[in-house]
């Protein structure tokens, strides 16, 4: 008997571990072992980090620029597997996750791989996440200049080349990644999302949930019987925080309508959703706040195709 129960609780203990999953470092000035296991001995490449990782496994990422590849394959982006809590904003020195400051130490997904700074060569999505788990995490990245404008008109238009500048997710059933604490910045789509796009395989309007994100300068032209350009620009919130009533204020092209807003409050659930018509010259939109108790809440706004056009916070008081 006492064989058996020691039996049962090395497995438990194995099993705990197991759950609780490895963390994998990334620093690109690090000069150790390069196996993950420590700040000291961190992956300089975040893409070998992301290979290394499995599902339950975090992986933290140090200051500084990564791309997919070091060479000219456009095809190619980071791979983040389902269930994988992926963070930046260290320093390189942390031991907890509430010690990283992502606003201060910048960690940048670039997809300026080739000729720098020339976008024609850029990778046509940074990163790719294909998930059927909850529990997979993007959290304190800055996404840059992933331009997927392949022009093949035999490659479909819904293909990693053509949509998801910034991130492409495939996703299966209800599951979402969670996306937090980033900024999309110059990233570019032919067809849809030019910072993110979510493809489930049906037709019909999903929205991720993002939280504290920014979008600036992101693009996307969807082909219908016009060229559209959906451009996000200036948004803000005010008063913020409010009483009854908020208005977020910013542009938008003309073939981004209708538009669609959603709040959040901090469970995830949606507590108001509104489809914005047609406004010529500034875009006005009223959000109101009666009935719902003070605190924190999350909005979205996505253009007709889906795309997100911007994300943030709206207290009420």
């Amino acid at each position: 008997m006492r064989y058996t129960l020691a039996s049962l609780i090395l497995l438990l203990s194995l099993h705990l571990s197991f759950a609780q999953g490895r963390r994998l470092h990334v620093d690109a000035y690090a000069t150790g072992a390069n196996n993950g296991t420590s700040w000291e001995d961190a992956f300089t490449d975040l893409q070998s980090a992301l290979f290394a990782a499995q599902p339950g496994d975090c992986v933290w990422v140090a200051i500084g620029t990564y791309k997919p590849v070091d060479g000219f394959n456009r095809e190619l982006s980071f791979n983040l597997k389902a269930g994988v809590k992926m963070y930046g904003g260290f320093a390189g020195v942390e031991t907890k996750l509430e010690q990283r400051n992502w606003e201060r130490y910048k960690t940048t997904l670039s997809g300026d791989i080739g000729l720098q700074n020339d976008e024609t060569d850029n990778s046509y999505t940074i990163l790719y996440i294909e998930t059927s788990e909850t529990e997979t995490v993007v959290d304190g990245f800055t996404f840059t200049g992933g331009n997927a404008d392949n022009y093949d008109p035999f490659a479909s238009k819904f293909s990693r080349s053509k949509c998801g500048g910034a991130i492409y997710v495939k996703a299966e059933g209800k599951a979402r990644p969670e996306i937090r604490n980033c900024s999309f910045e110059r990233n570019y789509a032919r067809e849809f999302g030019g910072a993110v796009y979510l493809f489930t395989g049906e037709e019909k309007e999903e929205i991720l949930p993002f939280e504290n994100c920014w979008f600036t300068d992101n693009r996307a032209d969807g082909f219908s019987q016009q060229k559209k350009m959906n451009d996000s620009q200036g948004f803000r919130v005010y008063p913020n925080p409010a009483n009854s009533m908020a208005t977020i204020e910013g542009m938008a092209d003309s073939s981004a309508y209708p538009l669609h807003l959603s709040l959040f409050d901090v469970s995830g659930k949606v507590v108001r959703a509104m489809e914005v018509k047609e406004m010529t010259g500034k875009l006005y939109i009223r959000v109101s706040l009666e009935g719902l108790p003070a605190g924190c809440y999350n909005y979205q706004i996505a253009d007709a195709e889906k795309a997100i056009l911007d994300s943030g916070k709206l207290w009420k008081q």
